[in-house]
């Protein structure tokens, strides 16, 4: 899983957006899926596939929209077809990587959903067998142990080799429009993994909006890695916060809804950094042994020193128990929790940031120092593989330059060619 991180690049990512009154951030394992696995399918010299439901809401522009990034993209056009493509894939001998909506796996780990209510989220488990006779397939599934009083590793076997009956299964599967991702043997991998892989993670920390949304609007009203953190940095302090919630001035239940968004910035800015924390952690001490052929010593020196900012603001009380607030007890999560339950009581929106102003402050240093660190990363890969454009495009210049000389000279002898009008 670490290396997958790693080779993936979503390990070293990170999105933002804030727009008007829209703000959300996506650590790299949520921002995308389907283009990274396409990525590390071609490293490794894999055949990738991704299946979708007929019945999503346009069809065909997203298609197209995949095709575009090589993609190759299958229809299922019903229950029986989902099923007979797990069926194939599993004779085939490989098992098939699913997304579903948990509240419907049978596993008590996912009681937390029901007993709320909660549904529609995406989880990816792994279909491995089937039973026909008994209408039951087994999945392995890596979410058992993320929630709730049972968090941690599943030493009594829960989520491995799990059996669900096909009903539930297609509950699950259904939910999530039946997608369905497939991972077969292609031929040799490339040679050149290094050359593939550090430029893309480079630009990744460096925030190249095209990198992480190649055919979208997205590349460029999104803010993405180190700019991504920048940027958070500053609209998280009192002032930046404040601004944000001026968008909502005047609406009905005005200090409860503001206080209901003061608390879910806070609960989402410490549930996704933490994300990004975890995932990253573990990629940067990966990569080493996948990029072999490189020296990444100054990459990882830049990089590791990014790890105690995240620590400051990570905490896995928001991701154990996301139903529970009073479970979230992060220096994040309370310091939001703090001023929002102050500003629904006094309504008075300068009264409750004020002692909290330090906290914020020293949140938004934390960001800063993701960011500088993501940057300084980002340009120790720049020194092997260069990014500016005089480097990247050198060549092409002074072959244009060339051509514009040429056209200049032939210019000049057509005008003294040419009679005097």
């Amino acid at each position: 899983m670490y290396d997958v991180l790693a080779a993936s690049s979503v390990g070293f990512s990170f999105a933002y957006f804030h727009l008007n009154d829209t703000l959300f951030m996506f650590p790299g394992p949520l921002y995308t899926q389907a283009e990274p696995t396409k990525f590390l399918a071609d490293l490794y010299g894999l055949n990738y596939t991704l299946y979708i439901s007929s019945d999503i809401p346009y069809l065909e522009q997203n298609v197209q929209v995949w095709e575009s990034e090589g993609l190759t993209v299958g229809i299922i056009n019903s229950e029986d077809e989902a099923f007979d493509l797990m069926r194939n894939t599993i004779d085939s001998g490989y098992p098939l990587l699913i997304s579903v909506n948990p509240s419907f796996l049978p596993l008590p780990d996912y009681d937390i959903l029901r007993e709320q209510g909660l549904s529609g989220g995406g989880h990816g488990v792994l279909i491995v067998g089937y039973n026909d006779t008994i209408q039951q397939a087994t999945i392995i599934d890596p979410g058992v142990g993320s929630f709730g009083d049972d968090f941690g590793y599943p030493t009594d076997g829960r989520g491995n080799y799990t059996s669900i009956p096909y009903s539930d299964l297609n509950d699950a599967w259904s939910n999530r429009s039946y997608i369905s991702n497939t991972l077969t043997p292609l031929g040799n991998a490339p040679t050149n993994i290094d050359d593939l892989l550090g430029p893309l993670i480079r630009d990744k920390l460096l925030g190249v909006g095209t990198t992480y949304s190649p055919v979208s609007a997205n590349a460029y009203y999104g803010k993405f890695g180190e700019v991504g953190f920048r940027t958070m940095s500053s609209d998280m302090t009192a002032s930046g916060i404040k601004s944000y919630l001026s968008v909502f001035d005047g609406m009905a239940n005005e200090v409860f809804f503001k206080a209901a968004v003061i608390m879910f910035i806070g609960l989402g800015l410490e549930s996704q950094v933490t994300l990004q924390y975890l995932s990253y952690r573990t990629a940067l001490a990966s990569l080493p042994s996948i990029m072999t052929e490189t020296d990444l010593t100054e990459f990882v020196e830049a990089g590791e020193r990014a790890l105690p900012f995240f620590a400051q603001l990570a905490d896995n009380s928001t991701l154990v128990y996301p139903t529970n607030l009073t479970k979230a007890t992060g220096f994040v999560a309370t310091t939001f929790k703090a001023i929002a339950e102050s500003y629904n009581s006094t309504g008075d929106i300068d009264g409750a940031f004020a002692p909290f102003e330090d906290s914020l402050d020293d949140i938004s240093a934390a960001l800063l120092g993701i960011a500088d660190s993501w940057r300084d990363a980002g340009n120790a890969l720049a020194a092997i593989w260069p990014n500016d454009f005089i480097t990247q495009y050198g060549a092409v210049i002074a072959f244009a330059g060339g051509g514009v000389a040429v056209l200049v000279v032939l210019l000049i002898w057509w005008i003294r060619k040419k009679p005097s009008q």
